[in-house]
């Protein structure tokens, strides 16, 4: 089904459609008392630019690993000092893979045994934003590693 202002579900449903339709999502704290919803659950900013004062924001990017492959993806941030990214996630046809800046090694086996890759082969991690940060304009490129990596 396709994503509207009105979807709600928890972050860890996300899909490359959801993203397609909506680059930018934010918990609905606002929203925890609605029955069936919790503390993990999004919702679409009806937005073109990532917001500047965001808080726990997942925006669509494009994640290309360290041997070149190239998946849809979520980058997890806050935006008041910039993009201070704490994760991200690839959306693989297998599911969601989440690499976290404070995952353990053992986490980080884990995810990459998902992928079925040696960490040589992922990180370093590049990313690049679906949209522009409404701060510069322009949308914003980087690298993640996890600290462990």
């Amino acid at each position: 089904m396709q994503a509207t202002i009105a979807t709600r579900k928890p972050v860890d449903e996300l899909t490359a459609s959801d993203l397609e339709a909506f680059p930018v999502w934010e918990f609905a704290m606002d929203e925890e008392e609605v029955e069936e919803q919790d503390e993990t659950w999004v919702k679409p900013v009806p937005t073109s630019e990532v917001p500047a004062d965001g808080f726990s924001l997942s925006v669509a990017a494009v994640l290309k690993l360290a041997n070149g492959r190239v998946y849809p993806g979520v980058v997890f941030c806050d935006t008041h000092a910039g993009l201070d990214i704490a994760a991200v996630a690839l959306l693989t046809t297998g599911g969601r893979v989440l690499f976290s800046k404070n995952d353990s090694p053992s986490e980080i086996r884990r995810s990459l045994k998902r992928l079925g890759l040696g960490r040589q082969h992922v990180f370093p991690l590049d990313f690049c934003t679906r949209v522009p940060l409404a701060r510069t304009g322009i949308l914003e490129r980087g690298t993640f590693n996890s600290s462990h990596a």
